[in-house]
């Protein structure tokens, strides 16, 4: 057993045993955990399409598009479609515990939805820098096709082929002309949870602001510097994962961004994101006239900024050739992000 998948299995054995299985439940369930590893190794060409309807009111009228996924207009609003490891099925009789196969199957289900939805995000931030729009990142829609040893995985050109006329016949075609949209986010790693969670968070803070909650969008644009504290920063000067000004030093984006920085953490520590003690009502004198708009920019300088020098110190492979290998070895971050902390 390799290391890195040895340390994915005592993970999911430690999330396990708060449930405080029996001695003989806990081994049956460690030997499905190799299972399920031995087996997707047996399975690179197991995948599914995944192809979700974001709802732009025929807006984004663009395509984009990478390695295994793409962006295109259809009559409902724009489409993302991506290739995923076909983690989510084909789990009965392999997993022998029913447990196991539950608990194991939801882990593949997750997995393959986050690889998915890191391609969703550059989609949505694209929509975002192109047309100012903020959509949910969920869609309204998603249509699926599988591919295993009963239906073989045919060319990536097919594959988005048959969906396309899949999506097609529940939301029609777009009919008018539509151009490629050549956006940095296309080639950007959103894989990483960092940056990840960081797009979230950004477009929170948007709606957020649209709506009138400005306090509230104060936080969300924090909470896009808290995500980034995130990456590797062994390599910086300070503490950038504990430290605002230390992160934005980092980033190269100045002493003023320092400041303004540590100006709406404390705002979120003190008037939002816990009860005040003293002069909450106050809180509005706290927001100069441009501070929502001057966060808002300072959110956006740093997502795009980490975004940029993520590939000098990455972490997690945004296009491997292996999926069941990147699934091992980037186990600890993936299971941060899509597993269930405390239950």
């Amino acid at each position: 057993m390799s290391t890195a998948r040895a340390r994915a299995k005592s993970l999911i054995l430690v999330w396990f045993d708060k449930g405080r299985p029996t001695a003989w439940q806990r081994r049956r369930f460690a030997a499905d955990v190799d299972r399920f590893f031995d087996t997707l190794a047996t399975r690179a060409n197991w995948c599914e399409c995944l192809s979700t309807l974001i709802d732009d009111r025929g807006a984004a009228d663009f395509s984009m598009s990478g390695r295994d996924w793409r962006a295109r207009p259809s009559g409902k609003g724009l489409v993302v479609s991506s290739i995923v490891p076909g983690w989510n099925f084909g789990w009965q009789g392999i997993l022998k515990d029913d447990v196991a196969c539950d608990i194991l199957s939801w882990l593949g289900h997750y997995a393959r939805q986050y690889i998915h939805r890191s391609n969703i995000a550059k989609a949505l931030m694209a929509v975002w820098e192109r047309n100012g729009l903020v959509l949910h990142p969920f869609g309204i829609g998603v249509t699926v096709q599988c591919y295993n040893d009963f239906r073989p995985k045919p060319s990536t050109r097919e594959i988005f082929a048959t969906a396309e006329r899949s999506y097609t016949e529940q939301w029609g075609l777009f009919c008018e002309g539509h151009r490629v949209y050549r956006s940095k986010w296309a080639s950007r790693n959103t894989l990483d949870p960092a940056l990840h969670q960081g797009v979230f968070h950004f477009l929170r803070a948007q709606s957020l602001v649209s709506a009138g909650f400005e306090l509230e969008a104060l936080a969300a644009y924090d909470c896009v510097l808290q995500s980034l504290q995130y990456f590797d920063w062994s390599w910086a000067p300070g503490n950038p994962k504990r430290d605002r000004r230390d992160l934005v030093r980092a980033l190269g984006l100045g002493e003023r961004a320092g400041d303004r920085a540590e100006h709406i953490y404390f705002l979120r520590n003190e008037f939002i994101a816990h009860a005040g003690g003293w002069r909450w009502w106050d809180a509005g004198e706290y927001l100069e006239p441009d501070l929502t708009t001057d966060a808002g920019r300072l959110a956006s300088r740093a997502l795009r900024k980490a975004a940029d020098i993520e590939p000098r110190h990455r972490r997690i492979d945004p296009a491997p050739a292996d999926w069941a290998l990147w699934l091992e070895d980037s186990f600890s971050h993936v299971w941060s992000a899509i597993w269930f902390r405390g239950s």
